[in-house]
């Protein structure tokens, strides 16, 4: 099972604690806004860490300082050459102290190799490497394309409603309303505008351990669709797991209860899609 989630909800320092707690082997990809980078755990204890062109303990600091973009987990996954070792606590407090005092290593992106021609293409892998590079640039552009139609929707709407309070009709307020059931929901993730705003938590707690009892204390990312009255209107499990049911259904039961503040697009409210890790107490 992957884990996976937002860096501005979840930051990698924190899951770099748990992680170190758990005594966990795995590896972490980042794909944050300076770049995308790696860090590799064995046993709970840092032994690698990439990011662009920086290793070792610098591409480390430059990962724990990333606060946009998002994180994967994949358990029981070694590096192939480790360039870094230390407790996870220490080098936290001396990544932290770089932070703090402004000496952060910016990443220079790695150039892009330049395609292949047919006929040098070897089959199996790079052929494959083409086709999902060429999928993921459409699913970029799609993405993109769709987010500057939704401004422009909602500039259009408060323009609107700014014309009919002025004629005596429907007000603004009223005209956004009535759009809003309309309006297609949004991935927090692209709430990256000047006047556009993530939904934070306003009210909700961490939900009892299903069996007091045990030992296993699980974190379960839900996947939510928070209205723009910032209730949540829809929940689920972001990748479910069959030995973790009861934790999954107190999760979605908590997660239900939840009130947030309402995500903002241009400025007005819209329905937003966003993942949520869940902890017990």
């Amino acid at each position: 099972m992957k884990l996976a989630g937002d860096l501005a909800e979840f930051s990698l320092a924190d899951l770099i604690q748990v992680a170190g707690v758990a005594g966990r082997t795995c590896r972490v990809r980042v794909m944050a806004a300076d770049g995308n980078g790696t860090l590799y755990l064995r046993g709970g204890e840092v032994v690698s860490a990439e990011f662009e062109d920086l290793a070792g303990f610098d591409a480390f600091v430059g990962l724990v300082a990333a606060r946009a973009g998002h994180f994967q987990v994949e358990n029981g996954v070694e590096p192939e050459q480790p360039n870094l070792q230390g407790n996870v606590q220490k080098l936290l407090l001396e990544a932290n102290a770089r932070i703090e005092s402004g000496k952060l290593p910016r990443p220079q992106r790695r150039p892009l190799a330049p395609p292949a021609a047919p006929a040098a293409a070897a089959p199996g892998s790079r052929a494959r490497g083409a086709w999902i590079g060429g999928v993921a640039v459409l699913l970029l552009l799609g993405a993109v394309s769709w987010l500057a139609l939704a401004r422009r929707d909602v500039a259009a709407v408060g323009d609107d409603a700014g014309a009919s309070a002025a004629a005596g009709g429907t007000t603004a307020a009223a005209a956004v309303a009535a759009a809003a059931p309309t309006r297609p929901a949004v991935e927090a993730t692209l709430l990256t505008g000047p006047r556009d705003a993530k939904p934070t938590l306003i009210s909700g707690s961490p939900p009892a351990a299903p069996d007091p009892t045990s030992t296993l204390k699980p974190s379960i990312v839900c996947r939510l669709l928070v209205d723009p009255d910032g209730r949540v209107a829809d929940a689920k499990v972001y990748r479910s797991r069959l030995d973790l049911a009861a934790f999954e259904d107190a999760a979605l039961d908590a997660v239900r209860g939840y009130r947030f503040s309402p995500g903002r697009l241009a400025g007005a409210p819209v329905p937003v899609w966003i993942n949520w890790p869940v902890t017990f107490r």
